[in-house]
């Protein structure tokens, strides 16, 4: 049985480390500080697990979507980062077989700028994900796990980040394309998927945070030989709460999410832990 990837939407926090470094620690260094980052590179090593329960008309079962990461930024402007996702899938039921399975997904490698104006940080990010994951429909219902898109993906963001002490708060507005894969019947391409994240972040004191998002997504549909599908385009809402742990270099979030333009959709745990390293000028 071929047990599709349920994504929900990353966490805020993931987010905001990925466009700027961790938001709460911007929060408490920054704001309560007053002072900008005098590092020349800042190295993040992380982790991210998202747990939520899978139910097929077939079996029941647990997905756990594990993923590592790397980021680099060089003196609070420039970013590089990479990461690398994954599909565990734990089958619930003694005469299931087989009771566990796992492939990895589709690794992406992203570019950033980013720069303070006033309370504001703005950032720019331009990304790619390649089609590592398994997608086809044989070698799914071969493996029994489903863990990537099949298509190359570019993607193009753009964030505002506002400092309010104690609060971070900001808009994200992102782009992505799939270009042409090859099926069966043909080649399929997306043209475009449009998202807008909302999110703020409230520091509770000098280690803990809560945050929560929002976030839109916009489908167009698949063009299959350069017909579109007759489903048309689609619409989901997604929505996040977290609590962030962050002392000197280690950050711990821990977080739920669901989709909420469907009622019927399982609740996501998210469960994340990074370190920094940082080099200074």
């Amino acid at each position: 049985m071929v047990k599709t990837m349920k994504r929900t939407v990353s966490t805020v926090v993931m987010l905001m480390i990925a466009i700027s470094g961790s938001a709460f620690a911007q929060t408490t260094a920054h704001q309560r500080l007053g002072v900008a980052g005098k590092d020349s590179l800042d190295v993040t090593v992380g982790t991210a697990f998202e747990i939520i329960r899978s139910d097929t008309s077939e079996s029941a079962g647990v997905e756990i979507d594990p993923s590592i990461s790397l980021d680099l930024l060089f003196r609070q402007r420039f970013g590089l980062s990479f990461e690398l996702p994954g599909v565990v899938w734990f089958t619930i039921g003694r005469d299931a077989v087989p009771r566990t399975v796992g492939a990895i997904g589709d690794p992406t490698v992203a570019a950033t700028y980013t720069f303070r104006l006033s309370d504001w940080r703005l950032g720019a990010e331009l990304s790619y994900a390649h089609p590592l994951g398994i997608w086809n429909a044989y070698e799914a219902s071969e493996k029994g796990i489903a863990s990537g898109s099949g298509y190359p993906k570019f993607g193009a963001s753009f964030s505002a980040i506002r400092y309010l002490d104690p609060i971070v708060a900001g808009i994200g507005l992102r782009a992505d394309t799939c270009l042409a894969r090859t099926e069966l019947s043909g080649s399929s391409t997306k043209p475009l998927i449009l998202t807008a994240n909302l999110f703020a972040t409230e520091a509770l004191n000098d280690i803990v945070a809560l945050s929560a998002g929002l976030t839109n997504k916009l489908s167009w549909p698949r063009y299959l030989n350069g017909v579109p599908d007759e489903s048309g385009m689609t619409y989901s809402l997604s929505g996040n709460v977290s609590l962030i742990f962050n002392e000197r270099n280690r950050t711990l979030r821990i977080g739920i999410s669901k989709l909420l333009s469907d009622y019927t959709s399982p609740v996501a745990f998210d469960l994340g832990f990074s370190y920094t390293f940082k080099k200074k000028e």
